[in-house]
């Protein structure tokens, strides 16, 4: 067949066709596309090959039943392609868009397209500066700044499919314990070591007293491994005391191939307070340099990540006497006393009984009266996993706090915790009111300093480097310090 040969589509899509082996089309679709040349083509068959375009071919698919549409238009489309590398027609025009959906619509789309592509570059160099500057992992640096720029609600759709298809966790196997803290001492008695830290004399904080008890084993949801529960000691010693450790359980009976982390900390022995990071807590007051004060970095033992933002976390924020935001009654509120103590309330019900160095609120309690408080897990009242959808049945890093009855702290955090696996944590910790803290890898994070210099991950999967409460910090955390003898 010659190039200068006047085709008619249908002559030539009945050529092309026959061409094509049967082995790659199957026979029984080769069949009706057979049928379809020989009988459906219509008027639209008649035209010449050479001035029939992508628009044409796809006005005629519209004429067509709604079911036949999508393949009868991808067959003409790609037997035209054919015809212009055969050179039977001179040239192909692709599809004019705003001549089928309409100008206006056409630049409409076109504009979002190009603002989309100027938005992605802005977006990718914020985002790698975070990556950089602030070592947060990719994803959670891109979601960041998209939240910044009002996309939060899409960020949450996008991740909460994340981590309910393609990062889910895996079902059943064996955890292995990759901490390296201390051995396990018996339960129930304070353990002493040689050596003692450094300790600040700070006399608002009062000395050091007498060591508590270290709690029971923890038990474990399901058959407990060998070394699972028990509590290990750190290097943290306080007037020849240790006054942290660390034990680790599986948090619930299905993903038994992980662990979390629970630190228990010895208020008798240690002092807290709430440093506020460079940029949260949101709000028009003197935030600081987001670093623990000079002249107690060399008593400073322990940072624990504080809370989300304050446009997520339903509450409000104290510190130094200044109102940041006003406290909102019944959210769950850390209070850090200028004593050094620290305490978990619920605000307007338990009241303070000192005066505060910084409150905190996030979302409610989530342990109370020693009993957990997730009767549902819906993201209004656990957590928005990057603010929206995202549900408090996600699996993902989380970490929360609360204090026991003999007035010491645990501290809760790990890679696969649900709201509730969290509450049961931290219930099984000895609990009696817990509140959630922040979330997600790059933001649920709690190291050692002080021996451990220059820093040591409380659980061994955290993402962030060990000195992210060493350096300036973005958002506020929890400094932990050593009392004096």
């Amino acid at each position: 067949m010659s190039p200068k040969t006047e085709l008619t589509v249908a002559r030539w899509l009945g050529v092309w066709l026959t061409n094509i082996p049967e082995a790659e089309l199957g026979y029984g679709h080769k069949r009706r596309l057979t049928k379809f040349v020989k009988t459906g083509l219509g008027e639209f068959g008649k035209s010449g090959v050479a001035s029939v375009g992508a628009a044409k071919a796809y006005r005629f698919t519209q004429t067509l039943p709604r079911s036949e549409r999508a393949l009868a238009y991808a067959f003409i489309n790609s037997g035209l392609k054919a015809a212009k590398h055969a050179g039977f027609s001179q040239k192909y025009p692709g599809f004019p868009a705003k001549r089928v959906i309409g100008k206006f619509v056409w630049l409409s789309a076109r504009g979002v397209l190009v603002a989309g592509l100027v938005a992605a570059v802005v977006t990718t160099g914020f985002a790698m500066d975070r990556v950089i500057r602030l070592k947060e992992d990719t994803l959670t640096a891109y979601a960041t700044v998209m939240r910044q720029s009002g996309f939060g609600v899409v960020v949450a759709a996008a991740e909460d499919f994340y981590y309910n298809y393609l990062s889910t966790p895996k079902v059943g196997g064996r955890a292995t314990d990759s901490s390296d803290f201390g051995a396990r001492k018996p339960s129930g008695e304070p353990t002493t070591a040689a050596s003692p830290s450094k300790v600040a004399f700070v006399e608002q904080w009062g000395v050091a007293g007498v060591p508590s008890l270290e709690p029971l084993r923890l038990i474990p949801p399901v058959v407990a491994e060998a070394n699972e529960g028990f509590w290990k000691d750190t290097k943290i010693v306080v007037n020849g005391s240790t006054a942290i450790r660390i034990a680790r359980i599986r948090p619930d009976t299905e993903h038994t191939s992980y662990y979390a982390t629970i630190a228990w900390f010895d208020s008798k022995l240690l002092a807290f307070a709430q440093v506020p990071g460079t940029d949260v807590p949101e709000g028009n007051f003197d935030r600081g340099d987001g670093l623990v004060p000079k002249d107690l970095r060399p008593f400073y033992v322990a940072g624990l990540n504080d809370a989300f933002l304050m446009r997520d976390s339903q509450g409000g924020y104290v510190y130094q006497g200044k109102i940041v935001r006003n406290l909102v009654y019944g959210k769950a509120t850390l209070v850090t006393y200028s004593d050094g103590s620290l305490d978990v309330l619920k605000w307007g019900r338990d009241k303070p009984i000192k005066p505060i160095q910084a409150a905190r609120q996030n979302l409610t309690l989530m342990v109370d009266g020693s009993v957990s408080q997730v009767q549902d897990e819906s993201q209004a009242k656990w957590g928005w996993v990057w603010e929206g959808v995202g549900s408090g049945k996600n699996l993902v890093w989380r970490s929360a706090i609360g204090i026991r009855a003999d007035g010491t702290i645990v501290y809760c955090i790990g890679p696969v915790l649900s709201a509730r696996s969290l509450a049961d944590m931290m219930v099984r910790a000895g609990a009696v009111r817990a509140m959630p803290l922040d979330m997600n890898s790059a933001y649920a994070n709690g190291f050692l300093y002080g021996p451990y210099a220059p820093g040591k991950r409380i659980d061994p999967n955290i993402f962030r480097e060990p000195d992210r409460f060493w350096a300036p910090s973005e958002r506020d955390f929890v400094a932990v310090y050593a009392k004096s003898p």
